[in-house]
């Protein structure tokens, strides 16, 4: 089993198993904004630490057996997008637009089960 050394703020040097040690990537469109951590908990404190980490420190921890959890990017924003985002007056706009449109009312209300 693979030995980890991570430095505590507090206590300094502490040495960890794969299995105290959580590793965190959450990804962007661009994978240079992609955030990535690792977390333990201090050995001898007991203080919860988390640092920041590059690609390299992330697969590094991964080959000594550290089990990294991945938040991907949804499909749909990686999509590309035509046009200017809407805003709050375009859904105000949409909201008025159906009160005034009673068959999309009606057919709405019929298949919420109302």
């Amino acid at each position: 089993m693979a030995t980890i050394k991570a430095t505590c703020p507090s206590c300094g040097d502490v040495d960890l198993g794969p299995r105290q040690v959580r590793a965190h990537v959450v990804e962007a469109i661009e994978d240079s904004e992609s955030r990535r951590t690792y977390a333990f908990t201090c050995t001898t404190c007991g203080d919860e630490v988390i640092k920041l980490a590059d690609e390299d420190t992330i697969r590094l921890l991964s080959s000594a057996g550290v089990r990294v959890e991945r938040t991907p990017v949804p499909a749909e924003a990686r999509e590309p997008h035509r046009g200017r985002p809407i805003n709050y007056d375009d859904v105000l706009d949409l909201v008025l637009w159906l009160e005034s449109h009673d068959q999309i009312a009606e057919a709405m209300a019929l298949s919420s089960g109302r």
